[in-house]
């Protein structure tokens, strides 16, 4: 009994001690996460500032600013970030920061992290996803009270792989080579000027592209077709090096798409496909003997073609057609084609459910023999516990090697250039990673593994970083780039080397 009550005060006295041990910290919290201005406001977000250490905290201001620009229909966007010394005064503060203005209808996406060494610690404070919309009429803002706080943690570095480039330098290396304090208005220009910079280079792109003799050919091509521009978007790396997606649009409402990269002033990786290289391709694929025998088969069960899809990689293009009956049961046809010539036609089709009814008896069956032999087990395993007899265990899932697995897949998948399948194959390594690692032993989205680590005080920057690219990627809201892959592979690596 003494010694159940000695642990329980032991507890008591942890519990106790905990709070005063943590005391120390610097909380960021805004009043929303989504701010609308109209076009020529001034962007103001009041950040409160909270710092219980009883001094002054000199650190790092680091920023990412994503931009998106519509303007006539086009779209183009961009991603920069830029660090500064920047000092956080005692106690509870709120300043203002200014993101400046625009003439025209913008959006960006903005993170702040503040990282400081305190000790033999280095910690950091971060806010994400903070949304700025500037739009031209007062009917299209919509802020709501939707409060964002975070407190400092724990940075924690990987070991950097041999093959890895030269790491930037970290936070207080950083702060060595700065001056010690600038306020708050220093922060407010650095931002606008690099929201210019961004803009003239996005501009720049632009100008170099459209000047460019090879992609002028494609364009007239396009032009001769019959076809107008539409839309563009356009990712500047610099002046002369990005990605590019336009598309084009005819009379009769059909559209066509021109993509590809521009590297040092060069085109490269450029695919093009209208309206008439499709129809090209569904006619080749209507006079396909397999093709109609399919087709064939499935009307004569019932089933109606609902819809036609395209996906092109290079020089090969992938069509599926989606038939459904009136049972809401799914069957497709795809069709492989490489430089507009068919090379394969199959059919997958939704297993009928008839045996639903016949079914439920060997299911009811199978469980009650699963539970008898548990109830089994059960009962001999705490037989062999009572006799202190050793028992086998059964060998856990080497989630480790499964997670380096699917690593390796999301390399190779990059060198066949399927990017999205990539950047999915590589998000999926980490989710299975942390899922286990952390004793979740579940499937988790993304939010769901940030939000853990949030509650547990565990580091999870560069782990959100790696899931925003991967996604935006994975949903064709980005354009894969192979540093930032490389980068991401290396730090999954890392994570998952431990």
């Amino acid at each position: 009994m003494r010694k159940y009550l000695f642990l329980i005060g032991l507890f008591v006295f942890v519990c106790l001690l905990i709070p005063l041990v943590a005391a120390d910290d610097i909380t960021f919290s805004i009043e929303q996460k989504e701010y609308y201005f109209l076009t020529g406001q001034q962007a103001i977000i009041p950040l409160t500032t909270n710092n219980t250490y009883g001094k002054d905290i000199e650190g790092m201001m680091k920023y990412t600013i994503t931009q998106e620009i519509n303007q006539g229909g086009y779209m183009y966007s961009s991603t920069n970030s830029q660090s500064q010394s920047y000092s956080v005064p005692i106690g509870n503060q709120t300043i203002r920061v200014n993101f400046g203005s625009s003439d025209k209808p913008l959006t960006l996406w903005v993170s702040l992290v503040f990282s400081y060494s305190e000790g033999n610690e280095q910690r950091e404070v971060s806010l994400d996803d903070i949304s700025i919309y500037f739009v031209s009429n007062q009917s299209q803002m919509n802020n709501q009270k939707n409060p964002q706080q975070s407190s400092s943690e724990q940075i924690t570095h990987a070991e950097p792989s041999k093959n890895s480039q030269q790491q930037p330098q970290t936070p207080l290396e950083k702060l060595q080579n700065n001056q010690k304090s600038q306020d708050s208005a220093a922060l407010k220009e650095q931002i606008q000027q690099q929201l210019e910079a961004q803009q003239e280079q996005q501009e720049a792109f632009e100008q170099t592209l459209f000047n460019n003799s090879e992609f002028q050919r494609y364009h007239q091509d396009m032009l001769n077709q019959g076809y107008t521009l539409s839309e563009k978007q356009l990712h500047a790396e610099s002046n002369n090096t990005g990605s590019f997606n336009l598309t084009y649009k005819n009379q009769q409402g059909e559209t066509a798409n021109l993509q590809g990269k521009m590297e040092d002033g060069k085109l490269q990786n450029v695919e093009k496909q209208t309206a008439e290289d499709r129809k090209e391709m569904l006619e080749a694929l209507n006079q396909s003997e397999q093709f109609q025998q399919y087709d064939t088969m499935l009307q004569q069960e019932g089933f109606n073609q609902t819809s036609v899809s395209f996906d092109q990689q290079g020089n090969k293009t992938t069509v599926q057609m989606t038939y459904t009956n009136k049972d809401n049961q799914t069957a497709m046809i795809t069709a492989e084609f490489k430089d507009k010539q068919l090379k394969d036609v199959r059919l997958s089709k939704q297993e009928e459910m008839n045996v639903f009814f016949w079914i439920i008896p060997i299911i009811m069956g199978s469980l009650f023999v699963a539970f008898y032999f548990y109830y089994r087990y059960q009962k001999k395993k705490r037989i062999l516990e009572s006799d202190g007899t050793k028992h086998s265990v059964e060998k856990p899932f080497d989630y480790k090697s499964e997670a380096k697995r699917l690593l390796l897949e999301a390399e190779e998948l990059y060198r066949q250039k399927k990017y999205k399948d990539a950047y999915g194959k590589a998000g999926q390594a980490l989710r299975l990673y942390l899922s286990y690692e952390y004793g979740l032993r579940k499937e988790l989205t993304n939010e769901e593994i940030i939000r853990f680590l949030k509650t547990k005080k565990q580091p999870y920057s560069e782990i959100k970083r790696c899931f925003d690219l991967c996604s935006l990627v994975e949903f064709a809201k980005y354009t894969a780039d192979e540093k930032e892959f490389h980068t991401i592979r290396s730090t999954v690596g890392n994570i998952i080397a431990g």
